[in-house]
Order: structure tokens, then C-alpha cells, then sequence
């Protein structure tokens, strides 16, 4: 393919136009790796996915888009978004309400960061909670990871099941964008997720220490 003899001297976008071959049917012969714009559209799934929670379902295509390129720097046609929304079919969710999950009342829960809200760096204090959403009319788990000094989302992420993996895939995501910080506390409440012992091991181990809310009281 001409395409192909040709990418080291001109840019293969602009190769794949002037040749009138489309881009997706040069990498599927030439590349095991997707696309660039495959790769894109599942990065931007996952954000619509985030927004749908966040506005709990009730924008459009058209106002998705505004958010992407508000909140994410995300330019992108209307159309675009409708097309992905579209294949953001979700049949393994759960059709009913979840029960919400079980809280410990282990005495060594203790609350350390005894209600200091205001941190005066990024790194010192994460904080995070589990809740269901509704999305696309099924139910399921969301994990948010917040900077209590920013108040901005570190890390997130969206499960079928509030499981103990679910929080420590969430954490490990966090740590490794924030460049794995040290002196840090997590904070959140009592849920059997965040007390279960691979996850206090796996906060134990990178010196991490840990604190709860009261029994009952959630973060939100």
C-alpha cells in the first residue's frame, strides 16, 4: 500500500486523504495496535460515562458536548458524541436498585483526620466514597478518589460490584498519576470496601495511613 511506503516522509492523516484510503482500514492491515481515533473514542466514552453520572443521565448529546470541551478540553461535534452514546450499551448492569453496602464496626476504624477539611498542599489528604448510579437505565457502583485541598477528582471509576479490588483498582490509579506521593492520608468512611484487610494491607504498605469517618456519617 502507498500509505504504508510513504509514512515515514509525509503524515499518515494526510497521506490516507489525498490517497482517499481510510485511516482505519490502513491500520487494521499494518498496525496490531488500534487505531489512534479508536483509541480516543474509548477515552472519551469513559468521560461520557463519568458525565452521565455526574448529571445523572439528564443531558444530551448536544450538552455533553459542551461539557467535554467546558470541563475536559475535549472539542468534538454533536454528532460524534450521539454516535458514542449509542454504543454505550451497558447489558450486564444491574436492572434493580442495589442494597447498599455493609459498613464495619471494627474499633481501630479511627478517624485521624478529626474533621481538618482545609489541607494546605495537594498530597496530604485523599478522600473517597462509593455510591450507585443510574446509567443508560442500569444500576451500578461508582468510586470517586478526591484531593481534599483541590477538591478535584484524582481518580475514578465504574463497577458492576462494590468489591475491595473495585476500591484498591481505583486507588492504585491515583497513586500512580500523583506520581506515588508520600506523608498522604486516605480518608472514607467505614464501608466493608475500604476496611477489608487487602486493602489496609495495600495502604500499609506503601505507608499510607488511613482514616475514617464516624460510624454512620458518610463524606458526602
Amino acid at each position: 500500500m502507498a500509505v504504508h511506503k510513504l509514512r515515514h516522509q509525509h503524515d499518515i492523516k494526510t497521506l490516507c486523504r489525498v490517497l482517499r484510503v481510510h485511516r482505519s482500514t490502513y491500520y487494521k492491515h499494518f498496525h496490531s495496535e488500534p487505531a489512534p481515533r479508536s483509541v480516543e473514542n474509548e477515552r472519551i466514552k469513559k468521560i461520557i460515562l463519568f458525565i452521565c453520572a455526574e448529571y445523572d443521565k439528564r443531558l444530551g448529546a448536544y450538552k455533553i458536548a459542551v461539557v467535554l470541551e467546558r470541563d475536559y478540553g475535549i472539542k468534538i461535534s454533536v454528532g460524534r458524541v450521539y454516535r458514542l452514546m449509542k454504543t454505550l450499551s451497558l447489558p450486564k448492569m444491574l436492572t434493580r436498585k442495589p442494597h447498599y453496602r455493609g459498613f464495619s464496626d471494627s474499633p481501630d476504624c479511627n478517624n485521624k483526620l478529626e474533621q481538618d477539611f482545609k489541607q494546605k498542599a495537594p498530597n496530604l489528604v485523599w478522600v473517597s466514597d462509593i455510591t450507585f448510579i443510574r446509567i443508560a437505565g442500569y444500576w451500578c457502583y461508582l468510586c470517586v478518589i478526591l484531593d481534599l485541598y483541590s477538591r478535584k477528582v484524582i481518580a475514578w471509576d465504574i463497577a458492576t460490584s462494590a468489591t475491595a479490588d473495585f476500591v484498591i483498582k481505583v486507588f492504585r490509579k491515583a497513586y500512580a498519576l500523583r506520581g506515588e506521593p508520600q506523608g498522604l492520608m486516605f480518608h472514607s468512611d467505614r464501608g466493608t470496601q475500604y476496611t477489608a484487610f487487602a486493602f489496609r494491607q495495600l495502604l500499609d504498605s506503601l505507608n499510607v495511613v488511613q482514616s475514617f469517618s464516624k460510624k454512620g456519617i458518610s463524606i458526602r
